[in-house]
């Protein structure tokens, strides 16, 4: 195949229009540089087909479309009491997917340089050589060829994890019927556990006759969408929802302590998204991540370089998130334990900075210290690291008192 002249070529190709490859394009309709670049997605339009939630102060530059925000989330067992936490200056706030496709389709659309083609799926990525002699990316497409000095690529792709979060949620106008307290979440609520994982309900209210109600089970195999929605059904009969006006629907599988796969890349292929490591292993959560890592991709791009992949998990923080993940999937009817075990014995302010990637040793000493030490000991990969992690931890519970 002859060598590509630069000019056929655009600066980035990103493959997939979701929250990963919008907000990368955000950020660089946004910034001072004059890439070209091509984004890429089979949709045709972007429906309000998923939301987004996270903690955070009252201030941050997606502020204007956060839809709601509460100053508590709940955790309950399915015949416990909540347990209710709050810290103060932060806030658990929710961002519909509508919201954020038109505010990043309006950035995008103020940058001539940056090109949207919907109807369109990537396929195939390999390697060519241009006539200057650098390295570029063919991506084949049913719409045609293009050639790009480097990719992002944040398709979803299926890879084997340690568990599966499979959830079916929908948006309810249910006239009242739904007692919530109104400025608290449910993040975690009517949990139990058996043989089969963990399952639970979300809920989000978001007026006192709407709400946001979604079922999740931590499953070792991903679940079929219809199994999930059907344990979802019989959670809204058991909530008196059964009879609500159905808004909208939402649902998907997040993989929680995803396995190395196989190394295919290409060079200037950066992953990116949840198939790059967005996802927080132990949680799911990953939209303030992408956020960061989109301000970092757009300004290295700027700058004349590659693009930024995700960082890696600091060791300590995906230590501690594996050997959960893999004490839950040993022992999956006790995981509501686990989670109640938490939720009472962690200061909220400590399991905040826990679930936002902002823990300090002490934090970390204080989730190990809530949690029943032999099920996570036996998870280690050593007799040694077992009897230095027990000494540790005593040393921790002495620490914490």
């Amino acid at each position: 195949m002859p060598p590509v002249t630069p000019d056929e070529v655009v600066d980035l190709a990103i493959l997939g229009a979701g929250c990963a490859g919008l907000s990368l394009a955000a950020r660089l309709a946004s910034g001072d540089g004059d890439l070209r670049v091509t984004l890429i997605d089979p949709r045709t339009e972007f429906a309000d087909d998923r939301s987004w939630s996270f903690w955070h102060h009252d201030h941050h530059p997606l502020r204007d479309i956060v839809a709601h925000q509460w100053s508590g989330w709940t955790y309950a067992a399915l015949d416990g009491e909540p347990i209710t936490h709050r810290v103060p200056d932060m806030s658990y706030q929710y961002i519909r997917g509508v919201d954020f496709y038109r505010w990043a389709l309006a950035e995008i659309a103020g940058d001539e340089s940056i090109e949207l083609r919907l109807g369109v799926a990537a396929r195939d990525l390999s390697s060519i050589t241009l006539t200057d002699g650098s390295q570029g990316v063919r991506v084949t497409t049913d719409g045609g060829d293009v050639l790009a000095r480097r990719v992002v690529d944040t398709r979803p792709r299926r890879s084997p994890a340690l568990l599966y979060q499979c959830f079916s949620g929908v948006e309810v106008e249910h006239g009242g019927a739904l007692t919530t307290e109104p400025d608290a979440v449910g993040l975690m609520t009517r949990m139990r556990s058996g043989a089969d994982g963990l399952g639970f309900v979300y809920v989000l209210p978001l007026s006192p006759t709407r709400a946001l109600v979604e079922w999740t089970r931590f499953s070792p195999v991903p679940l079929a969408q219809q199994v999930v929605v059907a344990e979802r059904d019989a959670e809204l009969g058991a909530l008196d929802l059964a009879e609500a006006t159905v808004v909208r629907e939402e649902g998907g599988i997040l993989p929680m302590g995803r396995m190395p796969a196989d190394d295919t890349s290409i060079p200037g292929v950066v992953l990116a998204g949840n198939a790059g490591g967005a996802l927080r292993d132990a949680s799911g959560y990953a939209f303030l991540r992408i956020q960061q890592w989109a301000r970092r991709c757009s300004d290295a791009l700027a700058r004349g370089e590659d693009p930024a992949p995700h960082p890696p998990e600091p060791w300590v923080r995906r230590q501690m998130d594996r050997i959960f993940l893999q004490a839950v999937r040993a022992h999956p009817e006790r995981t509501a334990d686990y989670f109640m075990a938490m939720s009472r014995g962690v200061a909220p302010r400590r399991l905040l900075r826990f679930l936002t990637d902002r823990a300090t040793v002490g934090d970390l000493a204080g989730i190990i210290v809530s949690l029943p030490l032999l099920p996570f000991l036996a998870q280690l990969p050593d007799k040694r690291a077992r009897l230095v992690a027990a000494a540790s931890a005593a040393r921790a519970d002495r620490v914490s008192r």
